[in-house]
């Protein structure tokens, strides 16, 4: 039988990296959107690691330079709600997983979906969230890709 703590580490940094993006991204919001240095428990990042922490400040950082479009691109492809009505967790998956779809150009849409899926199984307010994510991050690469993006 295979230790799930095992196979976990066994993840790439980047992907370790977006479970710290996701929790900084919730703290920040729950901050008023500040950055105040404490977004994660002394310690956290140089737990993780340098190439983990690096993914995460990364990743934190470009959701934060670009949240404004970033939840008008999501709240643009949300049938029948808006962005704010929906859980802080599924706002910072959704969040990231639509900055790695428009602003990461190393990154495959496939791979940005995938991930904020298993973000969302991990993370997720409840059962219909892995579903709620793949349908919005899905109509958010489509479309990008029409408007000249990937």
């Amino acid at each position: 039988m295979t230790d799930p703590a095992a196979a976990k580490d066994r993840r790439h940094p980047r992907s370790k990296g977006r479970d710290l993006a996701i929790q900084m991204l919730y703290a920040w919001e729950a901050n008023r959107f500040v950055d105040d240095g404490f977004l994660l428990a002394p310690g956290d990042l140089a737990l993780a690691g340098a190439e983990v922490a690096e993914w995460a400040r990364r990743m934190f950082s470009g959701v934060a330079a670009q949240r404004t479009p970033i939840d008008g691109a999501i709240d643009g492809r949300l049938t029948n709600w808006t962005i704010q009505r929906l859980a802080a967790t599924d706002r910072a998956i959704l969040r990231l997983g639509a900055w790695e779809i428009v602003y990461d150009e190393d990154l495959p849409p496939k791979v940005a979906i995938t991930e904020a899926i298993r973000l969302a199984k991990e993370f997720g307010s409840d059962e219909k969230t892995p579903r709620l994510v793949n349908g919005v991050l899905d109509k958010l690469a489509r479309q990008h890709r029409n408007l000249g993006g990937e």
